[in-house]
């Protein structure tokens, strides 16, 4: 192809299609950013979506364009106050979240004193359970021999004595 060729992207009525569609798009765009906030939110989500290509669109389709670009200079707008609020939410949320922690490891701290305890009064109740019981051992044998072994006086008083 010469130089002469017209490309069928390049010839008028290829650009005058252009043309007209970024006039529909500007028509929508101003539309939608004059809804309310749910709708606006939804404008957005549309325009990041990536079904239309602004990045290619020129220098001049953008000159042209001006109620478009303030279309989305309102919707930026929207998208950032709605960001900021959410961000302003959460970051009382991490205060909230930082106190009510600080609280429940203080109430675990509080609890652990008292689960020590616990586990301590079960340690030694184990403990004065198997003295009790080895000591009682010790006593049933002494006494048993006592009183049952040699059969004398010294066993007679001693069962007397109970």
């Amino acid at each position: 192809m010469d130089e002469d060729t017209v490309h069928l992207s390049d010839s008028d009525e290829a650009k005058a299609s252009v043309s007209r569609l970024l006039k529909a798009i500007e028509g929508w765009a101003t539309k939608e950013s004059q809804k309310g906030e749910i709708e606006l939110t939804a404008f957005a989500a549309a325009l990041a979506s990536g079904l239309i290509s602004f990045h290619d669109f020129t220098a001049k389709d953008c000159r042209n364009s001006r109620n478009l670009i303030g279309s989305i200079a309102r919707v930026k707008q929207h998208i950032e106050k709605e960001h900021k609020k959410f961000d302003s939410e959460i970051d009382k949320m991490h205060i909230k979240f930082a106190q009510e922690m600080e609280e429940l490891d203080l109430k675990i701290i509080r609890d652990r004193k008292e689960f020590k305890l616990y586990l301590i009064s079960l340690i030694y109740a184990e403990e004065y359970n198997k003295l009790k019981n080895s000591v009682t051992n010790i006593f049933e044998t002494l006494d048993a021999k006592a009183n049952y072994e040699g059969g004398g006086a010294a066993a007679k008083d001693t069962s007397a004595e109970k």
